[in-house]
């Protein structure tokens, strides 16, 4: 008997499993979710390239981000130092994300992912880091750009 609860039970968690990873990865994106997703992971493969100023010109000029490991968010002069700093001293050597939710009303969209990436400091010492990520962004002048992010380190 409570092997067959047991069984059950298993398959009650399997076909929850199933139907979870049917929601969220076989997804069929409309085109504007598409349009944003990809402007988005135009900014992430400029981030893993180290380019700077490539993805600065993904962040509005009233960015605000907010890492929440940290007191405060940050606004865009202040992200912009922190990311400075950052390719002085790493660089990136995977930068993955996976879409979860993609939300698009009118020039407004709001993209729920996780991330997982790998970067090395001076000396080649590899460091992982994966979580959760929310961006909010604006179409302006057909070109979507980040206003907002706020994501979670696992």
């Amino acid at each position: 008997m409570k092997d067959l609860i047991r069984r059950r039970g298993f398959m009650a968690f399997f076909v929850i499993v199933l139907l979870t990873a049917t929601l969220v990865f076989g997804k069929e994106w409309s085109a504007e979710q598409k349009d944003a997703l990809n402007a988005f992971t135009k900014f992430i493969a400029a981030a893993l390239h180290g380019n700077l100023e490539d993805m600065k010109s993904y962040w509005h000029p009233k960015y605000v981000g907010w890492d929440y490991a940290q007191a405060l968010p940050m606004n865009y002069d202040a992200f912009l130092k922190v990311e400075e700093d950052f390719y002085m001293n790493y660089k990136f050597k995977k930068f993955e994300i996976d879409p979860l939710e993609i939300q698009v009303e009118g020039n407004l969209a709001i993209i729920h992912l996780n991330y997982d990436d790998v970067f090395s400091d001076s000396i080649g010492k590899e460091i992982s880091a994966s979580g959760r990520w929310t961006t909010i962004m604006l179409k302006q002048d057909k070109k979507w750009v980040i206003m907002s992010s706020v994501w979670i380190e696992k």
